[in-house]
């Protein structure tokens, strides 16, 4: 009896013990590499050098799309990409991936992984323009409109949203609307797009102070959109009410937008830089709403076509296309009963730390190849801004 006891007693420690490693090993925290999180940018713009044998953009088109991870990318291949029709993915000279990670370590927000973008430094959450610390960084568009660059922003989100604000404005606080939009009114910004969200909830004014705000640079396009006669010397701007642009239904819609804003850059002979930013695949993929995360691809590729399509026309004009991070954790799945009908399913409603996709077509495109963090996407803009018209000295 005694012996019988023993056993037992030992096959239940064995068990037990067992139970703890297998926790232990499948437990889903993973620590990062102090590495890994360094958010120094290496070496300054001035000293980066461009890629041998890529001429320099007249123009830069970035593209955002917010939310949109390799998954979002897999089903719209899936199910928009008629048989034997190449896909607007594929008209990219470079195709490509990066670590979206903040300092924060592995995880990131709009705040922080559009200011990496937009000023090549990577930051802390809830940081707009500004690096771990709050000091002020320039972004692009600053560092634009001092070198005679025209500057647009296109969004089908508020305008003072992360993703928006981190190419136009600096401050800590990214729920103080107020603040951001007279910074956006103080602002070299040309042409601004996009809607108003919240009106009235804390540190965000009514339309009506919102608009007289902007009103302080831009002159407010009607539904008519119709443009100033003299539009050289008249920064627009086109304010929408809250979801009023979502999807190709929505009129007008963020291609229709977008094509306004190349429409009125183009009409001086001044160099430009214009954002465009697509909110869809983040605020569908937060309610894993997957019927809107389709329409919106659906926006996000026709306006892609449109951009690709000026940049051929023109010929000097570099697509930079990129997401912040990945929302939802999608995965485009079929099993064999339902095979090959394919469902859409989602491990989270909130931000992920997969890679995503950066795509680049035009001159310059070249210099995208090797981008591995984030925050070097800003800082290969703003070399290839300050890059003289024979990019020689910064061939590598």
């Amino acid at each position: 009896m005694q012996n019988w006891k023993k056993s037992s007693l030992v096959t239940v420690i064995v068990i037990v013990v067992t139970l703890i490693i297998a926790v232990q090993l499948t437990d889903s925290s993973i620590s990062v590499p102090s590495s890994s999180i360094d958010y120094s940018p290496g070496e300054p713009v001035s000293q980066i050098d461009l890629v041998q044998n890529d001429s320099k953009p007249k123009n830069i088109i970035i593209f955002i799309a917010d939310g949109m991870g390799f998954s979002h990318l897999s089903l719209a291949l899936l199910t928009q990409q008629e048989e034997g029709q190449p896909s607007v993915w594929q008209e990219f000279d470079i195709k490509g991936w990066h670590d979206a990670r903040s300092v924060y370590g592995p995880l990131t927000d709009s705040e922080a992984s559009a200011t990496a973008m937009a000023t090549g430094t990577s930051t802390q959450f809830g940081h707009i323009g500004m690096d771990p610390d709050q000091n002020v960084l320039q972004n692009i568009m600053e560092l634009a409109a001092g070198q005679n660059y025209n500057t647009g922003i296109v969004t089908d989100s508020y305008v003072w949203d992360g993703t928006p604000a981190a190419f136009s404005a600096h401050i800590r606080n990214e729920d103080d609307a107020r603040t951001i939009l007279n910074q956006i009114a103080d602002s070299q910004i040309d042409i601004l797009i996009g809607e108003l969200e919240d009106l009235g909830e804390n540190d965000i004014p009514e339309k009506e102070e919102s608009l007289e705000i902007l009103k302080k640079r831009f002159t407010l396009l009607d539904k008519t959109l119709k443009l100033p006669e003299d539009i050289s010397t008249h920064p627009v701007a086109a304010i929408y009410e809250e979801d009023e642009i979502q999807d190709l239904n929505s009129s007008p819609n963020l291609t229709q937008l977008t094509e306004l804003a190349l429409y009125y850059l183009s009409t001086s002979q001044d160099p430009f830089v214009l954002l465009v930013e697509s909110e869809e695949m983040d605020a569908a993929s937060h309610d894993n709403d997957s019927k809107r995360v389709v329409k919106g691809l659906q926006s996000i590729q026709e306006t892609l076509s449109t951009v690709l399509e000026y940049s051929k026309d023109q010929g000097e004009t570099l697509v930079v296309f990129s997401a912040d991070h990945e929302t939802g954790g999608l995965s485009a799945v079929a099993d064999y009963d339902s095979y090959p009908d394919m469902q859409i399913r989602w491990s989270t409603k909130e931000h992920t730390a997969a890679v995503v996709p950066i795509f680049a077509h035009g001159p310059g495109a070249g210099n995208f190849a090797r981008i591995h963090r984030n925050w070097e996407i800003g800082i290969i803009l703003k070399a290839l801004l300050i890059a003289p018209d024979s990019v020689a000295s910064h061939q590598k």
